[in-house]
């Protein structure tokens, strides 16, 4: 056997394996993030580092390390307890209910984080998935969406008591439309933004479609399986969600 191929053979192996291993770093940290909550903090102070010496080195991972720094902002802000008078419910229809007032926060800081990353990233609305849909596409969107409102309300309690226990919807205090309204649109500006948005846009340019559609699959499961309501399978759960 000649020891010198063998070699040769064997660190071109290992260089093959380390290059994606190494773009696909940010996205484990933020599986570990995501899993473990007290590793978020810690794990977003790493990805910062990490995007300093991507944009002072190798800027072609770059845009991996901005994509996961917004989505460890929220992670991170997921620490915030709810205040004690707020688990039991009681604050729903109030203007300000902690629960909507936290998601709207936390969405702020995290989109900021986001477009402050725009420009140096040198991306565009597009890219984020800001774009006017078609004519057909919006009327489907539409359409699905007043259809999938009164079926989610069915629906959604009886997927969600397996893992968060019995789920009853008060419909009969108007004052509650309001913070809901405001949850349910934070809410889904927040994960469609960090997560479809920078995380997959971005790490996309680094590790191609594939890794990085399955990267923020895994971290948006892991997130929300994490949560410390949570009483069923986090396994099932992290599956569902991804």
């Amino acid at each position: 056997m000649d020891a010198g191929g063998s070699s040769d053979g064997a660190a071109r192996l290992g260089r093959r394996f380390r290059r994606p291993l190494l773009d696909l770093s940010p996205i484990v940290l933020l599986s570990i993030a995501a899993a473990v909550r007290p590793t978020r903090l810690p794990v977003m102070a790493l990805l910062g580092i990490g995007l300093f010496f991507a944009w002072t080195g190798d800027r072609r991972r770059f845009p991996a390390w901005a994509g996961a720094l917004p989505v460890a902002v929220s992670l991170a802000w997921g620490l915030v307890p709810l205040p004690p008078r707020a688990i039991d419910g009681s604050t729903c229809a109030e203007p300000f209910a902690p629960f909507a007032t936290l998601r709207v926060v936390e969405a702020m800081l995290a989109v900021a984080s986001l477009a402050a990353l725009v420009p140096l990233v040198g991306s565009g609305r597009g890219e984020l998935g800001l774009r006017r849909p078609g004519r057909l596409l919006g009327l489907v969107s539409l359409g699905a969406f007043l259809l999938a409102g009164p079926v989610g309300l069915v629906v959604g309690p009886v997927l969600a008591a397996p893992f968060f226990g019995t789920v009853e919807l008060d419909l009969g205090d108007a004052a509650m439309l309001l913070p809901a309204t405001l949850f349910g649109l934070s809410n889904g500006l927040l994960e469609e933004l960090i997560y479809r948005g920078g995380l997959l846009a971005w790490t996309t340019r680094v590790t191609g479609s594939w890794p990085a559609l399955l990267g923020q699959a895994i971290v948006f499961g892991l997130a929300h399986a994490a949560g410390p309501d949570v009483g069923g399978s986090r396994v099932l759960l992290a599956l569902g969600m991804a």
